[in-house]
């Protein structure tokens, strides 16, 4: 049956209508605008294409409510998210991902426990900018995803209500309040929101050891299998003010919370055959892990034009704090056990206190109407404090476990100058930039007493240009280096147990990863825009397994590889097939190969895969509009494995009431129940295979009502 699931995304996508640049980047529900010389007036299209950006106008979408922001992104064409919250663009992971133009310095955990708690009711549009220019932060080797909330600007009280429900194997709900009051020169907004999100995920995992003198012979075998139950809540709020003392200066201020709690329980089985037709281990296990965080952000930003030509400077000062505890709990029960190793009961106590300060400022010098300049500095002092303690129960009493116990501090600065320069012609249209980054960063392994410290600095180029033709044909390319560092979370060697035989440590030694990137596009007026790109990364990092075959315990890991190779192709198509109909769809083609060598085998990792979106929608009858949103990915490796290609159909239906004031949604997400996460993989001298049967169908209910 899986062959079905192709074609109906695929006759979709042979639509080929090319959304070009729209000349007014305001998202209205219904608005006049003009793009490339034609005029239209009604609905902006779920996805835009820009020269620089792709742009997902979701608060347009009838799928975006009753979601959280990492799911809304795995809909997002070119964006795919891994089973830990991971991204990936176009095929490459290592994405830097903004809020409201505003960097994350979370690690990829503690971002992921933070996009799942955020719902996207709250979201306007995402923006998915794969080569950035040295105006944006060097981080991000695969681009740079920028979600920017929603923010009223209408005179006077104004505000959204808003109420979620959903039930896919557990309950979910969302309810959440926005408010926004602007008077002449003051505007106050403020909003908050609940979420609770129950999740169940059935997990199986196996590993299959080989003779190195004789790769054909087995000689070991693991199986793993566990059910979890991942509750989540949450509780956001901000509240902020912005003030124009003139036409020409402003200010603003901004307080964020963000606090929650994941909780994970699961039991498991795991068994272990040494020769592989003989069980030597079987054990049980029940492991409950309840985890908290508390962040807090404070803003503080102001603007000013000097003069009638323009020339701007902001300023932005931020101040964020979080703080993140996480307490396991582990009982193992061996029924079978004929080794030497004593699968004890284990807790631990995890702590992490993160505090980073950023001070930003622009410059923006427009000299005439062909030549501009923007350039400016920022600096970023982050500091990490995260002790870790672990114990072993032995009796009835719990010793320390000094071998997993750890304490971690990390300190990172990185101070930045970049300058920007752009020059308009008729036709031709030039960028050319320059940012330098300066970075110190210190490990410093209390524990152990080991300490590492490093100091780089590296230049990262950009350049883009473009053609127009006429009013039909243009063509643009594009370049840029990145870097992407390391987080404290990957460098700290500290364990995190998923389960008595499974955690993740991370590797102090490291290295940061370098992309040059290049991208070539052509434009055909309303038709077709099309494009293609090349990037090579070196000190590629990946995720390894290690197995302690004396424990039976599978550590996962980073590590770096020599490089790395991403090229492919991609277009964005759109059409209204009918009155009634319109189609938004992507096709992107890439083949990812990783080559290098780790400990002492060599690897050369190469995969063609593709993935397909298509986006429907159907206005049914005055205040009635459905979606269906329809996406396959094909095989595709991550690193050393391969992830097994998976579809996903998702659709919904809305009606306004109240004289449009309120809106009544109905979404069902994974309707055929296809999205799963199968990964398989050579890991040197064994083969692993891993299965997660997810918690993806969900039917929801929303309510939304405009105050």
């Amino acid at each position: 049956m899986k062959k079905h699931y192709i074609w109906l995304p695929l006759m979709a996508s042979l639509n080929a209508y090319g959304q070009t640049e729209s000349q007014n980047d305001s998202l209205q529900t219904e608005k006049t605008s003009e793009i490339s010389g034609i005029v239209i007036k009604g609905n902006k299209a779920v996805f835009q294409q820009k020269a620089d950006k792709m742009i997902f106008n979701v608060e347009n979408s009838v799928l975006s409510d009753g979601t959280t922001v990492l799911e809304l992104l795995g809909k997002t064409p070119g964006v795919v998210v891994s089973q830990e919250g991971e991204l990936s663009l176009r095929g490459k992971r290592g994405v830097s991902v903004m809020i409201n133009g505003k960097l994350s310095s979370l690690s990829t955990k503690e971002l992921a426990n933070l996009l799942r708690s955020t719902n996207s009711t709250l979201v306007k549009n995402i923006e998915i900018i794969a080569n950035p220019s040295s105006k944006y932060d060097a981080a991000g080797n695969a681009g740079i995803i920028n979600i920017v909330l929603k923010k009223s600007s209408l005179e006077g009280i104004s505000g959204t209500y808003y109420l979620n429900g959903g039930r896919g194997r557990k309950n979910r709900l969302n309810t959440g309040l926005s408010l926004n009051y602007t008077h002449k020169k003051l505007s106050l907004h403020g909003d908050y929101s609940y979420t609770f999100r129950g999740e169940q995920e059935r997990r199986d995992f196996s590993q299959v050891f080989y003779d190195e003198k004789q790769p054909q012979q087995m000689t070991r075998k693991t199986d793993q299998h566990s059910i979890t139950n991942e509750p989540l809540t949450s509780n956001n709020f901000k509240f902020g003010a912005d003030y124009a003392f003139s036409d020409k200066t402003s200010i603003g201020a901004l307080f964020d919370a963000k606090i929650g709690r994941y909780e994970d329980f699961s039991k498991g089985e795991n068994s272990i055959f040494q020769p592989a037709d003989h069980l030597f281990a079987q054990v049980v296990s029940d492991n409950k892990s309840k985890e908290n965080w508390y962040d807090y952000t404070y803003n503080l930003k102001g603007t000013h034009i000097f003069n009638d030509k323009e020339y701007k400077v902001d300023i932005d000062l931020e101040y964020e704090t979080s703080r993140f505890t996480s307490h396991q709990n582990q009982f193992s029960e061996a029924l079978v056990n004929e080794g030497t190793e004593q699968f004890n009961n284990r807790r631990g106590n995890i702590a992490s206190r993160l505090k980073v300060f950023n001070a930003k400022v622009d410059f923006t010098l427009p000299f005439s109407e062909r030549h501009s300049l923007e350039t400016g500095l920022k600096s970023t002092i982050k500091s990490n404090n995260n002790p870790s303690e672990y114990f072993i129960q032995q009796g009835e009493e719990w010793i320390h476990d000094n071998q997993a116990s750890n304490e971690y501090v990390y300190k990172e600065q990185i101070h930045a100058l970049y300058a920007n320069y752009k020059l308009n012609l008729t036709k031709w249209t030039f960028q050319l930039g320059l940012r330098t980054e300066m970075t110190d960063t210190d490990i410093n392994q209390k524990t152990s007493q080991e300490q590492r410290k490093r100091n780089y600095t590296n230049l990262f180029p950009s350049a883009s240009i473009k053609y127009q033709v006429n009013d039909q044909h243009g063509f643009y390319a594009s370049y840029s280096k990145r870097i992407n560092r390391p987080s404290h979370f990957d460098l700290n060697p500290f364990r995190f147990y998923d389960d008595p035989f499974n955690y993740w440590q991370g590797n102090p030694n490291l290295n940061p990863e370098f992309t040059h990137a290049t991208e070539l596009g052509y434009t055909w007026g309303k038709y077709i825009i099309a494009s293609a790109y090349f990037s090579v990364t070196n000190d590629v990092m990946t995720e390894v397994y290690n197995y302690q075959p004396d424990t039976g315990i599978l550590v996962k890991t980073q590590d770096n590889l020599n490089k790395s190779y991403v090229y492919g192709a991609n277009i964005t198509a759109t059409t209204k097939l009918f009155n009634f109909w319109s189609l938004t769809s992507m096709l992107n083609v890439f083949n990812t190969e990783y080559k290098g060598n780790y400990q002492n085998y060599a690897v050369n990792s190469s995969q063609l895969a593709f993935t397909l979106n298509a986006q429907n929608s159907f206005s049914i009858a005055k205040g009635i509009k459905a979606e269906a949103n329809a996406q396959y990915f094909s095989k595709s490796n991550i690193g050393l494995f391969i992830r097994d290609a998976y579809f996903d159909l998702t659709l919904g239906v809305s009606k306004t009431l109240w004289k449009d004031k309120a809106t009544l949604k109905l979404a069902v997400t994974d309707l055929l129940k296809t999205n799963n996460y199968r990964v398989t993989g050579d890991n040197f001298s064994s083969t692993i295979r891993q299965k997660y049967n997810l918690d993806s169908r969900v039917v929801t209910l929303s309510f939304n009502y405009k105050l």
